[in-house]
């Protein structure tokens, strides 16, 4: 991917058409002393890559400058601008991203077969007013670069290594954007762009963000709850043994339950009794009575002596007709039977009223007993301080309990969570292992050895000097990305502090980016570098080397190389004349004539 075209609807903006090929010079020509300028004459040079990587669908916010310098009404300055970025695909397609300042958060493509005429914006939008994250997705899917299929960032990650401004020459691996921010926001990245499995170092990174994150959590627990997974045992017994007192004070009260009624309650309940009771004994008199008089009837068996009759009929002298006794024997075996029939019921009928009698005097007993305890109860004083104070007992062993059975929960909970941080460890270990692989095989990776020996060979050819990347292990077993180390010539070849120089570090920057554009030349990859400022403050051979070096990978790897550079640092000939551009590499002039010199024509 290309920078083909970059234009605005502002007729004051300075349009800019790219050579696809070779070099790209945004040319200023500053008459002041840059010393004595202020913000408001800033000619454009470096807000063009921030324009361009706005473009590339970067989220922006007020303290951008296209959104902070307001006017009279207090809107951007910029409101009513939109600019268009053409990109050259690495399929041979064209494609236009619109961006309005005033719906800074929205996006348009369009996808051409060929370059749009002059600066005339597409008539056709396959893609209008996507949102950021959905911008930057269709985006992705549309340049397609091999390198980030299967990632978990998209190709904003790397932008800003084809797009090195003022901050991002500090250090050769992490950008300025990366500053303050975690490892893992960067070096699994950069890990992948080297050649190796940055998912690996992710994960890694993850896991001890997590296991941290658990160390803290049970260090928290431990605290605010005093426990130790080691006390686990004593708190199972301290729980068994509080639920036997717990039980233990339930029944006391249980015992006593009968008596949580209040007292007019009670007084009503042995008024109760005492009606049942007098109900009962009436019954039972009349069932005594009644057994009484069945048990006489029962003993007052049939009696008639025949031989008194006799007797009395002889004294008489009246004749006792042989007929008569028979009928008088006859009477009295029919009553004898009589009698014992009816005796037979009677003892029947005083069974059944026994029985009943039996019942009743039981029921009599223990409503007697109740009345007894109720009545026993009214006057003991002591009944209801006892029940309170077993209730006061039960409700503290009750709230013990509770407290030791959430400090289980804790503790199984603290259980739980050193389960979790071992299967962490384990799976850290895991990256370990593979990591250690990596670092002990480097010379096995096709794609970290083509880089590192590109970025030694462009900073030999700019420098005259050995330098090399490499990366090792921390002691948190994480990757460090060492800063590249500059040797002498002699025969020692010692290092030097060369690197820790501002000038040395962005000629490191510089060879680092065209090493890796050149290794992923051959892959849909980004295939220009915009390097700001890249002259300034350096040695005029090292100006001229770095041009040599910039001709010769531009014309043989078809990447497209882009820089500022202000007359001052222009390199110089033999006779101390400034080498100025070939006109044909000059795609942008802006000077500090007047405002209409500035990038958009306007000075802010």
């Amino acid at each position: 991917m290309k920078l083909s075209k970059l234009y605005s609807n502002d007729s004051r903006f300075k349009n800019i058409t790219f050579n696809l090929k070779g070099l790209n010079v945004i040319y200023a020509d500053v008459l002041t002393d840059l010393k004595e300028k202020k913000n408001s004459h800033d000619l454009g040079k470096t807000k063009l890559a921030e324009l361009i990587d706005y473009l590339l669908i970067k989220q922006i916010d007020k303290n951008h400058f296209l959104l902070k310098i307001k006017d009279e009404k207090g809107n951007s300055i910029f409101i009513n601008h939109i600019f268009y970025l053409e990109l050259y695909l690495n399929d041979g397609r064209f494609l236009t991203i619109k961006r309005s300042i005033e719906n800074h958060s929205k996006a348009s493509f369009s996808i051409n077969n060929q370059k749009v005429e002059a600066y005339i914006p597409p008539s056709v939008w396959q893609f209008e007013d996507l949102g950021n994250d959905a911008a930057k997705k269709q985006l992705s899917e549309i340049i397609r670069f091999d390198f980030f299929k299967n990632k978990t960032y998209d190709y904003r990650k790397a932008i800003n290594y084809c797009i090195r401004m003022q901050p991002d020459y500090e250090d050769v691996y992490r950008l300025s954007k990366f500053k303050g921010g975690k490892d893992v926001d960067w070096k699994p990245f950069m890990f992948d762009l080297l050649g190796f499995d940055g998912e690996v170092l992710r994960k890694k990174y993850q896991n001890d963000t997590q296991q941290e994150k658990i160390e803290t959590e049970i260090k928290q627990l431990k605290k605010d709850f005093s426990v130790n997974e080691t006390d686990r045992d004593e708190i199972v017994a301290q729980i068994s043994l509080q639920k036997n007192k717990t039980e233990e004070a339930e029944q006391r009260i249980d015992q006593l339950n009968f008596y949580e009624e209040d007292q007019s309650l009670i007084e009503v309940g042995i008024d109760d009794i005492e009606n049942k009771i007098s109900k009962l004994n009436t019954l039972s008199y009349n069932l005594s009575f009644d057994i009484n008089k069945l048990q006489t009837s029962i003993k007052n068996n049939f009696a008639f002596d025949l031989a008194k009759v006799e007797k009395i009929f002889l004294e008489s002298k009246i004749y006792f007709a042989d007929s008569l006794k028979k009928d008088y024997e006859e009477l009295i075996s029919f009553n004898e039977e009589l009698t014992k029939d009816r005796n037979r019921l009677l003892k029947k009928t005083l069974k059944s009223k026994n029985e009943e009698l039996e019942k009743i005097n039981l029921e009599l007993q223990d409503l007697n007993n109740k009345k007894e305890n109720l009545l026993s109860f009214l006057k003991d004083t002591n009944t209801f301080r006892k029940l309170k104070e077993y209730q006061k007992d039960l409700a503290r062993l009750e709230s013990d309990l509770i407290q030791l059975q959430e400090r289980l929960k804790i503790i199984d909970m603290i259980i739980h969570k050193d389960d979790s941080k071992e299967v962490l460890k384990n799976e850290i270990e895991g990256t370990i292992k593979l990591i250690r692989n990596f670092s002990n095989n480097t010379e096995r990776n096709e794609k970290y050895k083509q880089i590192r020996d590109l970025f030694s060979k462009f900073f030999l050819a700019i420098m005259n000097e050995d330098t090399y990347i490499s990366w090792s292990i921390n002691a948190n077993n994480n990757v460090d990305f060492k800063p590249p180390i500059i040797k002498t010539k002699d025969h020692l070849s010692k290092d030097t502090a060369k690197d820790e120089g501002r000038t040395y570090r962005k000629i490191l920057c510089v060879v680092f980016d065209l090493a890796v554009l050149v290794a992923y030349s051959k892959e849909s990859y980004f295939r220009f570098v915009y390097h700001d400022d890249v002259l300034s403050q350096q040695d005029n051979g090292i100006k001229l080397r770095l041009l040599d070096l910039v001709d010769n990978v531009t014309k043989n790897n078809d990447i497209q190389y882009i820089l500022s550079v202000i007359k001052s640092d222009l390199p110089t000939d033999v006779s101390d004349e400034f080498v100025y551009f070939k006109k044909d590499n000059v795609v942008l002039e802006l000077n500090d004539r007047d405002e209409t010199g500035t990038l958009f024509g306007f000075e802010f």
